[in-house]
């Protein structure tokens, strides 16, 4: 009986499995066991190098995908960082835009003889000649595009149960930012160019079978009977082949969730694929009644289900297949006189606020990195990631359908993708040819949001948009489709309800509710923007930065800027030096940048949440994270350190958030869940720089689903000093803290030079004045901790309590592997650079996983603006650092 049940209890554990991932009947993922080498170092012909006595031993051996410089740094070829200093420039090797070959030895089963064979390359860039046991099998002018699925029947040259040979001689694009460039991956302003422009191949090589006929590419989509969502009429689409040369009889069947089961017949001409469409008008058991619903975190639970596909020939089943769908629905509709884009899913409204997502600069991927990234996305509580261009794989989708995370994505600027009217025949084919690969590949993943079919600006071709618009509609793109990222009308799909009008650089927090129809500033949909550079920790910069270039001069420094006007951090320090005065040292700099990141990234994505659906229907920072180590736009650096721009933005994102309006003077609430609130407990104090409590104000409020709610304006106040502080507090009619949200005020303001606006950022013509903040009285600490197991990892409790007579400023607690070593990366920290009234008390949980934590005892270091070190009180591993 025991075995039973333990067999039993394994085929549970493998239903599950099943369920998180696709899956096929025959699919050979071709990604371990290559071979890379240069056509230059090893001239041998295509031919010779896809034989099987072909001797590889002075080639590298790599993963797939990879792109060349990813094979040679897996391979130690060099001897130095790359991200270290400039070190990027010794990159440069005349071989690099000479054609590498990639080559790789595999068998398939005698199981699989007698069906058809079909060879799938997802991303090979730029262009290939593909060899296959001695046979050209397509050459540079077939495959080529790194955005194209190519599929390549390979039954005539396979072998069965004896080793074949694939070679791939993969060509470099010709640089995609000039003019006559290849429609490759595009990096415009933030990075420099890899010198390989990423060249290689970028994702999937796979093997897959086929009884004559096959289904691919299923897609369901959803319509409910709004407002109620009690019943989900599905449509489900899929792609059937013939992979012969005579017209073949098939049966396509399927089933969602193991059940509601529908089958039907369809004639295949020779070579045919056509479309197969099973509706719930058709299809009853298709009108799926108290449907498991995919809704983006916030609003509920991502719920995926499942559907099964099979075709079957002969009375035969050739291939099947299966994998997560979400039941949701996705519109928009165009506010504000069609200046703002409002999407809606699954009936209701939601604001976009996020952040866009960059792979790394070589294009090497990692399951774990990206578990590791969206973990920390998820936890600034953004719901929306942009991707410009640089698509991801599969498992990065799967993350984000699971997680209930919103993807925006499509055609990148700023080099020959933006360009349609350069291009020529064969560019065009390859642009379309992208574009149905593409569709195919994303239009079923529930995260999907909206596809752009331009970024910085719509197609100038017009018929290249109308092309793009009707693949898109034949091929059932289930979201709404986007002229591009830019406010230009297009000539062909009118507004888009998007905007692209800066800022890229500082501009301080009262900018973003000051301008309200012009600029960057809280309206329209902000599909990238950004108050400038996010200087890194110490910690970080040492990682990439030598010591004695750790200035805003060196040549080092500015290495790792952006390129153009964001090849320096000018604008971002000037402000810094006016409003928190010049830095005695590097660290005093680094100290005062974590203030003006916490602060501007803050203000902007609460300003935009407090006019939402008012004229504000979105906003995506320019970024999420850098590609290699930079000191711009990111919320968490290349290391993954979460510093003051990460949690200005987690607390700005909270879903039940207190702020204060730098244009109101007042104090608000902004809910970003679908449930209603009613006897919320606000609460705000007012602190002069000294200790001294100035002001305070109780109420209570409501705030309906989704919506915002002002509370009060504050009154004029005697005797503030030049700098004080505001403290607020939000509680549930059960008195559970909801939020805490502290700003720092002064009595001079940030004003602002609007007639000197540039496409990238507003100068300021006053600046506010927080230098008073550095002569601030000291206050003492007391800081413990208590530990628990959790999730494999560990969990602390960090309590900290100021026990002196001022407000002790901007506490920011680092977790390390052991005294004096690094920091736990990634981490997660319920609240960071948080801020004390006399006498308060906070705990902060802190939790990583034991992996990443080191050998040592993990210690505890706080550092703080105005922390007397020496009287305050630690527990035992915990530290404060001076």
């Amino acid at each position: 009986m025991k075995k039973l049940i333990l067999f039993a209890l394994l085929c549970i554990a493998c239903r599950f499995s099943f369920a998180q991932q696709a899956s096929e009947n025959y699919r050979l993922l071709l990604k371990e066991g290559w071979n890379m080498q240069s056509a230059v170092t090893d001239q041998s012909t295509g031919a010779k190098v896809s034989n099987t006595g072909f001797n590889t031993g002075k080639w590298y051996k790599v993963s797939v995908p990879t792109t060349v410089i990813a094979g040679l740094l897996a391979n130690k070829v060099y001897d130095f960082d790359p991200f270290y200093g400039r070190n990027f420039e010794r990159l440069n090797d005349a071989r690099l835009d000479k054609p590498w070959w990639f080559r790789k030895q595999f068998k398939l089963p005698g199981s699989e003889r007698g069906k058809n064979v079909v060879l799938k390359l997802q991303g090979i860039n730029y262009k290939a000649n593909v060899w296959l046991n001695g046979k050209l099998i397509a050459d540079s002018t077939q495959v080529v595009g790194p955005f194209r699925i190519i599929e390549l029947d390979i039954t005539k040259q396979i072998k069965y149960n004896s080793p074949n040979v694939l070679a791939v001689e993969v060509k470099r694009p010709f640089d995609p930012n000039k003019r006559g460039g290849d429609l490759a991956i595009d990096y415009a302003d933030w990075i420099h160019y890899p010198p390989d422009f990423n060249n290689g191949i970028i994702n999937n090589v796979e093997i897959k079978t086929f009884r004559k006929v096959g289904v691919e590419y299923p897609l369901v989509t959803t319509k409910f009977d709004l407002p109620s969502l009690a019943v989900a009429h599905l449509e489900v689409d899929a792609i059937a082949v013939n992979y012969t040369d005579e017209p073949q009889d098939a049966l396509v069947k399927g089933k969602i969730n193991g059940n509601s089961s529908f089958e039907q017949k369809v004639r295949l001409l020779p070579r045919q694929k056509k479309q197969v469409t099973f509706n719930a008008l058709n299809y009853p058991q298709l009108n799926i009644k108290n449907p498991r619903i995919w809704w983006p975190w916030e609003y509920g639970k991502p719920e995926l289900n499942r559907i099964q596909l099979s075709i079957h020939s002969s009375g035969k089943i050739s291939n099947e297949l299966a994998e997560n769908f979400g039941i949701r629905q996705v519109s928009s509709v165009m506010i504000d006189s069609n200046k703002a884009r409002k999407f809606i899913i699954n009936g209701k409204p939601i604001m976009l606020r996020g952040a866009a997502w960059s792979p790394d600069i070589f294009q090497r991927r990692s399951k774990e990195r990206q578990e590791q990234e969206l973990k920390l996305v998820r936890d600034m509580n953004m719901n929306i990631v942009r991707s410009e261009g640089k698509l991801e794989d599969d498992n990065f989708y799967a993350i984000c359908d699971r997680e209930g995370l919103l993807v925006m994505t499509g055609w990148m600027c700023c080099g020959a993708w933006q360009y349609p009217e350069r291009w020529d025949a064969a560019k065009r084919t390859v642009a379309m040819a992208s574009d149905s690969s593409v569709m195919y590949w994303l239009r079923n993943k529930p995260s999907m949001l909206t596809w752009l079919n331009g970024s910085d600006m719509p197609p100038r071709d017009k018929k290249v948009e109308a092309d793009w618009l009707s693949i898109e509609a034949d091929l059932k793109w289930p979201n709404p489709t986007i002229a591009s990222a830019n406010e230009t009308p297009s000539k062909i799909s009118g507004p888009t309800g998007v905007k692209m009008a800066g800022p890229y650089d500082w501009v301080p927090p009262a900018y973003w509710e000051a301008d309200t129809g012009k600029y960057g500033g809280a309206w329209s949909f902000a599909t990238e923007i950004s108050p400038g550079p996010s200087i890194p920790p110490y910690e970080s910069l040492i990682k990439f930065l030598p010591k004695d270039s750790i200035n805003t001069r060196s040549l080092d420094w500015l290495y790792h800027c952006g390129t153009m006007q964001f090849g320096n951090t000018r604008i971002f320090d000037s402000a810094l030096y006016a409003r928190y005065g010049t830095s005695a040292s590097i660290i005093d700099y680094l100290n005062k940048a974590q203030l003006q990141n916490y602060e501007g990234h803050r203000a902007m994505m609460e300003a935009y949440g407090l006019r939402k659906y008012n004229n504000a229907t979105g906003v995506v920072q320019w970024m999420l994270s850098n590609p290699w180590p930079s000191l711009i736009w990111h919320t968490y650096d290349y290391y993954l350190y979460p510093a003051g721009t990460y949690f200005g933005m987690k607390k700005s994102l909270e879903p039940l958030h207190i702020m204060y309006s730098y244009k109101s003077n007042g104090v608000d609430i902004i809910n970003s869940t679908l449930r209603q609130y009613n006897g919320l407990q606000v609460k705000a104090s007012i602190y002069n720089l000294d200790g001294t409590l100035k002001y305070t104000k109780e109420t209570t409020a409501e705030v309906a689903e989704d919506g915002t709610k002002e509370c009060f304006r504050f009154p004029m106040i005697d005797g503030l000093s030049d700098v004080y502080f505001v403290r607020l507090e939000l509680k549930n009619a059960k008195g559970k803290v909801e939020s805490i949200n502290w700003y720092w005020i002064s009595g001079k303001k940030d004003e602002l030079n609007w007639k000197k606006s540039t496409w990238y950022y507003t100068p300021q013509s006053n600046f506010a004045d927080y230098k008073a903040l550095g002569s601030m009285p000291k206050t003492t600490l007391n800081i413990n901790s208590s530990t628990a197991k959790a999730d494999a990892g560990g969990l602390y409790n960090i309590s900290l309590t100021n026990t002196g007579k001022t407000v002790a400023f901007f506490l920011h607690i680092r977790m390390l592997k052991e005294k004096g070593g690094d920091d736990i990366l990634p981490i997660i920290f319920e609240d960071n650079y948080i801020t004390l009234a006399p006498g308060e008390s906070r705990t902060i949980k802190c939790r990583y996983e034991d992996k990443y934590a080191g050998k040592g005892a993990p210690y505890i270091l706080v550092n703080g603006w105005n922390i007397d070190a020496a009287g305050s009180k630690t527990g035992e591993h915990i530290g404060i650092e001076k």
